[in-house]
């Protein structure tokens, strides 16, 4: 006789982890010298309080490694400037350290970068966007990104190979296969197709 022992559909999926410091109020100078144990999460820092955000995964660590490659080709990856993942940026109009995935810094910017508390905005961010993140967060990260003086923004959506770049809050392209993405005038011979980013 063979017995089934029934195992609930929840034992058997991993539970997703909760982020141990969402939320918690902290100084911006205890935020900048702060390193976070938490597998999995990023943190940035929001007027006082911190916020979790998903590192980038293994699966969009090869769109972060297509993006870059192109770029490297361009006039101005060849005058220092870069193009460099999870950096985190001040942005002192909106009081907040953001963590792109991807922001375009200038060698100057980089050079000043260990001076901790000025303003780092970058003129062009990326952000791939995962299941959990909300449109609310979404929506925040690039009214924040515009407020503090950013030019272009590329949302990528692994789960529809599709791009949203915003040129400004109202001026949208969404792209598909091959479409072509740029960064306007900020880094103005940079051009990768969606198909690219995601080969």
């Amino acid at each position: 006789m063979i017995i089934f022992t029934p195992i609930l559909e929840s034992e058997l999926k991993e539970k997703p982890s909760v982020p141990k410091y969402d939320g918690i109020k902290m100084r911006l100078e205890e935020f900048l010298v702060s390193e976070f144990d938490d597998p999995g999460y990023k943190y940035e820092w929001n007027n006082g309080l911190l916020e979790a955000d998903n590192k980038l995964k293994f699966s969009e660590q090869i769109l972060v490694d297509n993006i870059i490659r192109k770029y490297c080709q361009t006039d101005s990856f060849k005058k220092g400037n870069s193009l460099l993942p999870e950096v985190e940026c001040y942005l002192s109009k909106v009081q907040s350290v953001k963590k792109p995935d991807i922001c375009y810094l200038t060698k100057e910017q980089i050079k000043n970068s260990r001076q901790k508390s000025v303003d780092q905005v970058p003129s062009f961010v990326i952000e791939i966007i995962s299941p959990s993140n909300t449109v609310s967060e979404i929506e925040k990260k690039i009214h924040d990104y515009f407020q503090a003086g950013t030019k272009v923004i590329w949302i990528i959506y692994p789960e529809l190979c599709s791009v949203k770049v915003y040129y400004s809050p109202k001026q949208i392209k969404v792209c598909t296969e091959n479409d072509i993405c740029d960064a306007g005038d900020v880094i103005s011979d940079f051009h990768i197709t969606v198909n690219e980013i995601f080969q």
